[in-house]
Parts: C-alpha cells; structure tokens; sequence
C-alpha cells in the first residue's frame, strides 16, 4: 500500500540529517524503519497500561504477588 505524506521543512531537514548519519538508503527506507519503531513503542505502552489495570485490579482484590507467582507454579506442574 503506497502512501503519500507530506512532512514540514524542520522535519524534512532532520530525515536527511539522520539519513545522511546513519545510512539509509532512501526516505522510505527510513520512513518505514521510523514508523515501525513508534508502532512498537505504542505497542508497548498498551501492554503496560493493561498490566497496570491488571495488578491494580488485583490489588484491589487483595491479591499478593507471593500468591499470584505460587498459582503460576501451581498450574507450570
């Protein structure tokens, strides 16, 4: 899927800028590797924010982490 993006002058001169330093062959190139590198971050920010659900909801619940680590080990067996 192609895609057209228009960016302002600043952050056409730092895509070069980061071009021309680390080696890329091309905008798209670069582009791309930009664009994945944010998904995965968000990713990660996702999955953080429902751990943090989670051990709130746990807590809440009067759960510990001594028991929740020996219920792991309870159903490893």
């Amino acid at each position: 899927m192609e895609r057209k993006i228009k960016f302002s002058e600043k952050i056409e001169k730092d895509i070069k800028m980061v071009m021309d330093e680390f080696g890329f062959d091309s905008e798209n190139e670069f582009v791309e590797e930009a664009v994945s590198e944010k998904i995965l971050e968000l990713k990660k920010q996702i999955f953080f924010n429902i751990t943090d659900q989670i051990a709130t909801g746990l807590r809440s619940k009067g759960v510990s982490a001594k028991q929740i680590l020996d219920e792991f080990e309870r159903v490893r067996e």
